[in-house]
């Protein structure tokens, strides 16, 4: 069954394992499918998503010098040919014109053979950027590349903490996304809100939610915790505080957090009869963090798998 199948289909758990592109100096795609290789031989996940990763101008200095990596859809290629899973793959549309957007994500559709992508606006609504809007682009997709012998299946990325999220999900939806990632979490609070508020907002429009994937992450370090910060994933104080404590270490810790943060907001969804779809999306964030969010990934996919078992809503 198809990554677009499983998403479409409420009751159906949905787990997706998040991974950069390598970097050049690591050497081959080839080599890189192997770690991919080692995932799979250790848990079940539904797809990989791929993200697209470009300097930040107006977030000051990045914590973690960035490197030149390999184009995503190119390892996306390479995962769906010979490690044999499908490939999500992230692209930020604001950076050329749409008809040029248009032809990138046709040809990733025609040559690459990838047909699942996450829409990505820009950093900041305060620039003038010369592509199109995240809305704009999914109507593009729609309207004139799926008609054009392409199907694509489309997602987009959700900030619990932005105001009037819920609305943007709803016109996104309408423009076409299918489903959506969160930001890292590290608390429940503004993610059991929004899903609240995005449960009241598709009710009053007859519209049905679509799919949220929770994203979340190990940290092992204070550059670790520095970079996520930077991204703009919110720490509170208190969990930063017991991220750095003792005697367990910052990746245990981090697993306690995320575990903590997905019961949470599965007894929200349960208590308050929720119906929004969810699903988990696990990253590494820095490729030494590989093996603890592995662990992370079993650990939370077992609780969200069995929460779909006894719930009825799902």
């Amino acid at each position: 069954m198809r990554i677009r199948d499983k998403i479409k289909r409420p009751r159906r758990p949905v787990v997706v394992y998040e991974i950069l592109p390598p970097r050049e100096k690591d050497g081959t795609l080839n080599s890189y499918a192997e770690i991919i290789s080692s995932l799979l031989s250790q848990t079940h996940i539904d797809a990989i998503n791929i993200p697209e990763v470009r300097d930040e101008s107006m977030r000051g200095a990045r914590p973690v010098k960035n490197k030149t990596r390999a184009e995503p859809r190119e390892f996306g290629k390479l995962l769906q040919d010979i490690v044999g899973i499908e490939a999500i793959v992230n692209r930020v549309v604001v950076h050329q014109p749409i008809e040029e957007e248009i032809n990138w994500i046709e040809e990733t559709y025609k040559i690459y053979e990838i047909e699942n992508l996450i829409v990505v606006g820009g950093e900041s609504s305060k620039i003038n950027y010369i592509g199109p809007t995240v809305n704009s682009a999914l109507r593009a997709i729609n309207s004139r590349i799926d008609t054009n012998g392409c199907d694509i299946f489309c997602g987009g990325i959700t900030i619990p903490s932005r105001l009037k999220e819920s609305k943007s999900l709803i016109n996104k939806s309408k423009n076409g996304s299918e489903f959506f990632t969160t930001q890292v979490l590290y608390d429940s609070s503004k993610i059991k809100r929004m899903m609240s508020h995005y449960q009241v907002r598709c009710n009053k429009t007859n519209t049905f939610p679509r799919r949220l994937l929770l994203s979340f992450a190990p940290v092992s370090s204070q550059k670790n915790i520095e970079f996520l910060k930077w991204l703009g994933v919110e720490i509170p104080d208190k969990t930063e505080s017991y991220l750095k404590g003792h005697p367990a270490s910052m990746i245990e810790r981090s697993l306690n957090v995320a575990v903590g943060v997905l019961n949470e907001t599965l007894d929200h969804i349960k208590e308050n009869d929720l119906t929004v779809p969810i699903g988990l999306n696990v990253e590494h964030i820095m490729s030494y963090n590989f093996q603890a969010s592995v662990e992370m990934l079993q650990e939370l996919a077992r609780i969200y798998r069995e929460f779909c078992i006894k719930t009825e809503n799902y």
